[in-house]
């Protein structure tokens, strides 16, 4: 009985003295996503940076579901805005075809081929089947892009699909020129209805964000 009682005690203290190896789960994927705008408003140089002054990217979406067969659509935004200042700038691009009756997204081969195969979109208004652009002043004023005017221009660049645990994202660098417009009353007449279009011109606009699934 003494052996015994010694081999059990020898083993016990053994077993005790292993150490215990710890588990390390394998790394979450995390996309990187980077945001800024850089560009002439008015003639003047704008510049919004990512966690600057409260700047941050606004990645959303708009759909129109159908009842299949016809197709449904999405239409995507990328606002460069934030929470301490009114100015802000604005692209979106649509639309995206897709049978919403199956899904209530596109799928990520939609969603990553229609940005790959739309470089140089024509301007369109609420960038349905298009490409729009939307800034807000100092003064909480909106000036939208508009489809009919001329010499304007708009290219994607760089653009990279990347996932993780957060979503599906496209990620892009847009550089435009165009002239974006707003209705002001127009004064000078008794109708209070008769309004003035006012006019601005964004000079190599640059934008790089991304828009999400």
């Amino acid at each position: 009985m003494k052996k015994i009682s010694v081999l059990f005690v020898f083993g016990s203290v053994f077993l005790a003295g292993c150490p215990k190896h710890e588990i390390i789960p394998a790394p979450t994927p995390k996309v990187e996503l980077e945001s800024s705008f850089i560009g002439l408003v008015n003639g003047s140089q704008l510049e919004l940076t990512q966690n600057v002054d409260g700047y941050y990217l606004d990645a959303t979406k708009t759909k129109f579901i159908q009842p299949s067969p016809t197709p449904s659509t999405a239409t995507y935004y990328a606002n460069m805005k934030s929470s301490n200042t009114l100015v802000s700038i604005r692209v979106g691009l649509g639309s995206l075809q897709f049978d919403g009756s199956a899904n209530s997204d596109p799928s990520l081969t939609a969603f990553n081929s229609f940005f790959t195969s739309t470089t140089t979109p024509v301007y369109a208004t609420g960038a349905v089947n298009g490409f729009e652009v939307v800034y807000r002043d100092g003064s909480g004023n909106v000036w939208t892009s508009d489809a009919t005017q001329p010499s304007q221009d708009v290219v994607f660049t760089g653009i990279v699909q990347e996932s993780d645990g957060s979503g599906d994202y496209s990620k892009f660098t847009c550089t435009f020129n165009c002239n974006v417009y707003r209705d002001v009353p127009d004064t000078s007449t008794p109708d209070p209805t008769d309004s003035i279009t006012l006019s601005l011109p964004i000079q190599n606009g640059i934008l790089k964000g991304w828009f999400k699934r």
